[in-house]
């Protein structure tokens, strides 16, 4: 067996990272020395909100070059202090640094022991996460024991173990939703220490069961507090609410909370919840600690800030903008050699970090050398840290707590900067972040390498569980944090349900997708449909026959109707109705500049569809049609498209308010027409759930289709009818899982009756204020 002990060189990145190659070779260089190595990154190529964060009295780029020329005498910076107390003076630490919480199973076993292990030897603290306890790191004192929904390995003993406990009730990768450890991944010991069966996935409930309200929270802490006399926090993935859970969990009686950041690395996530539920830890922490303050609940009371925090710059903007304390998993992974290849949930790491447990491994990683490297991380972290101080004037890390005067914001808007609380600079800085674009992108730059890839393991023509929600782990790298925002709905965050509601467990509970048109004569079995195809030949008979098999809709055209048993699923243009009127097709479309036609369709008795393209000039016309005996309308971005064609997102919400805002017979026009919404740009479930959320009742998608299936036009003729067929279900029933686990993260039973028109269950980040009114939703971090 072979103990590794170096770093494996960094392959080229395929994609844009957070994580990228120059912050893990600072990292790295930290691990390697115990020294500091510099004080403030090149941000210029970052999107993050942190990162356009600056403080106003320092110069980055002279202050980096200053810091250099002295950094070798450390006797400027021995009277700095970085101590922390947390849980009202309880716990003591060097520094303002909690390593997060990362399970035993999750990673390999030997680093969760360096990790507890350099963090007695240096000061700070480690969280151990929510899979039983090793029992080398129970050896440790620095460490916190968690009591998560699983309660796996967790018994009196694990509790009265280390300094503190930690509920955990949601995290950044996946608010809502509870933890996933591959079955894969559950080995010998991995049974042993979490209890549970061999090759089984260990899949926590979404909710505590025995927590439902803040009340129920409270009891739990109280009777933790009781039975082991140690000091409780409360680990939350950061939500819409999280202001207010905050003053709830203090209220209650916590020690503390450790708010956990969209972004934050996790062993095993759907991506579609990783992707798109909750906020950045930098757009809460300011009003947590201002809520706190002003309900007199701030003193004492814990504040720590987990999810993407890289570096000590990151940790002393955290400070500023209101945390006594940073937590960081994924740094001290990368710290340990992490090479950012998001395939922790697989088993087979090729840094031994996140391997599979065997009896027999060919290789390990040294577990001295492990100490070694995160004791020097932290070692060097905190020397930077007093650097920064140094450079602020203040004399200790207490002083900069809350201190959101020294900051300014750059390249956001005022909404944003009021939400940080912070003043906004427009003045040119050094290396300092940008605003993401907010302009059109091109079909080329639209279907990104990651999209399609995730596309095609829904439908199995790539990957090996079609049918199922798309797995992948480490933090996320989707707009508008670190890829580049394409459509509105980047820009648009879903609420994860916790402590003010029970989420709804997608794993064990009945989440109900069915969505019923036409006044109930049409009904769907999820609300999607296959919107209109332009590819000629076998694809449409492919498509109309699995929508009839799987009770959804196909907006066809130019399929033959004759005798055709896929009928009843099909939505036909008005012309080729009328010229076959007895084809028992589901419903019809009519151009909205062709309504003049509509008598001749009324006394058919099928439901009648007014096709609108995506345009502006379109909205103000809806009320002229709205007379007329129809059954809804169709945005359509593919119809009539050009330069004047607008984000479905937002003409989808405007028509959606336009309709609720207007009586028909004295009642609102929305609760008798539907409004169906489709186009070649709409990617995936997250469209279809934000979509939805903006006021669609079912959502049509054409193109991501046609990529799920690899479909190449030019090789029409040698196309594989059943082979399609069936990937086009599994893709189906993939999109309705996904739909489902947003659901559920939301707290959301039933998409039709909850969802639809339900804002509320959406934040908005740094997007356009015009465009957010527009929308009709709130910016990320307001409480």
């Amino acid at each position: 067996m072979q103990e590794v002990d170096s770093f494996v060189r960094m392959p080229n990145a395929k994609n844009k990272e957070f994580w990228n190659n120059k912050r893990i070779e600072h990292l790295r260089e930290l691990a390697l020395t115990g020294r500091s190595a510099y004080l403030w990154e090149d941000h210029s190529d970052s999107f993050r909100i942190l990162d356009r964060l600056a403080f106003s009295n320092i110069d980055p780029l002279e202050s980096n070059k200053n810091f250099l020329s002295n950094r070798d005498d450390v006797s400027l910076i021995n009277e700095i202090s970085s101590l922390t107390t947390l849980a009202y003076g309880r716990i003591k630490l060097s520094a303002p640094l909690y390593l997060g919480d990362m399970s035993f199973g999750a990673l390999s076993g030997i680093p969760n022991i360096a990790l507890a292990r350099a963090s007695d030897a240096t000061g700070v603290i480690n969280g151990t996460g929510e899979g039983g306890l090793h029992p080398d790191v129970a050896a440790c004192k620095q460490i916190t024991v968690q009591w998560a929904s699983g309660r796996f390995g967790v018994d009196i003993d694990v509790l009265k173990t280390g300094q503190g406990i930690v509920i955990k009730v949601g995290q950044g990768a996946k608010p809502g939703i509870g933890g996933h450890l591959p079955g894969s991944k559950v080995t010998g010991p991995i049974s042993r220490a979490r209890r549970i069966p061999v090759g089984k996935d260990a899949v926590s409930p979404a909710p505590h069961h025995d927590i439902y309200s803040i009340e129920d929270l409270g009891q739990r802490i109280w009777a933790l507090k009781e039975a082991t006399g140690k000091p409780v926090f409360v680990k939350v993935g950061c939500t819409n609410y999280v202001p207010y859970i905050a003053s709830g969990i203090a209220s209650m009686g916590a020690d503390g909370i450790i708010i956990d950041g969209a972004g934050a690395g996790t062993g095993a996530a759907p991506a579609v919840v990783r992707d798109n539920v909750g906020l950045p830890i930098d757009l809460a922490v300011s009003w947590v600690d201002r809520i706190l303050t002003q309900q007199n609940l701030r003193q004492g009371f814990s504040v720590i800030a987990a999810g993407t925090v890289s570096n000590a710059e990151d940790t002393a903007k955290l400070l500023a903008l209101g945390a006594d304390c940073v937590s960081t998993g994924t740094a001290t992974l990368v710290g340990l050699g992490c090479l950012m290849v998001h395939k922790c949930h697989i088993g087979f790491c090729p840094a031994l970090l996140t391997n599979k447990l065997v009896d027999n491994p060919t290789k390990v990683l040294s577990l001295d050398k492990s100490v070694e490297w995160t004791s020097n991380l932290i070692y060097g972290w905190i020397e930077e840290f007093k650097w920064i101080l140094k450079e602020l004037n203040l004399k200790s890390a207490s002083e900069l707590v809350g201190r959101r005067d020294l900051l300014r914001g750059h390249n956001m808007n005022d909404e944003t900067g009021a939400v940080l609380g912070v003043k906004i600079d427009n003045s040119e800085k050094t290396l300092i972040g940008k605003s993401p674009s907010q302009s059109f992108v091109q079909d080329d730059n639209y279907w990104t390498s990651i999209l399609q890839s995730e596309l095609r393991e829904l439908s199995g023509s790539a990957g090996r569980s079609p049918g199922e929600a798309v797995i992948t782990s480490m933090g996320s790298i989707s707009a508008p944090f670190v890829d580049t925002p394409r459509s509105v709905c980047d820009w648009l965050r879903v609420d994860g349900a916790q402590v003010t509601r029970p989420s709804i467990d997608p794993y064990r509970e009945e989440i109900e997708t069915c969505s019923y048109l036409a006044s109930g004569q049409i009904r769907l079995s999820s609300p999607i449909f296959f919107g209109r195809l332009f590819e000629k030949g076998i694809i449409r008979d492919i498509f109309s026959e699995v929508a009839y098999s799987l009770g959804l809709l196909f907006d066809s055209q130019n399929l033959s109707l004759q005798n055709n048993t896929f009928n009843s699923s099909l939505i036909i243009d008005h012309s080729e109705f009328i010229n076959n009127p007895t084809s028992n097709i589901s419903s019809i479309t009519i151009n909205y500049n062709e309504i003049d036609l509509l008598d001749q369709l009324i006394e058919t008795n099928v439901p009648v569809f007014v096709r609108l393209p995506s345009k502006e000039k379109i909205i103000d016309n809806v009320k002229s049609l709205l007379d007329n005996n129809i059954s809804g309308f169709i945005i359509d971005w593919d119809m009539n498209n050009d330069e004047t064609t607008i984000d479905l997102a937002i003409i989808t919400s405007e028509i959606d308010k336009l309709l609720r805002n207007t009586q028909i017979d004295n009642t609102p026009a929305r609760s008798k027409l539907n409004l169906l919404v489709e186009g070649s740009r709409v990617r995936g479930a997250a469209d279809i759930f934000k979509l939805i959320g903006l006021g669609a009742d079912a959502v049509g998608i054409s193109k991501s289709a046609l990529i799920s299936l690899n479909y190449d036009p030019d090789k029409n003729d040698k196309f594989d009818r059943d082979k399609a067929h069936e990937k086009l279900e599994y893709f189906i029933l993939g999109l309705q899982k996904e739909l489902k686990l947003l659901a559920g993260a939301a707290g959301i039973s039933s998409i039709q009756n909850s969802l639809t028109g339900n804002r509320e269950l959406f934040r908005s980040l740094d997007l356009d204020p015009e465009i957010r009114q527009r929308l009709d939703i709130k910016p990320g971090g307001a409480p």
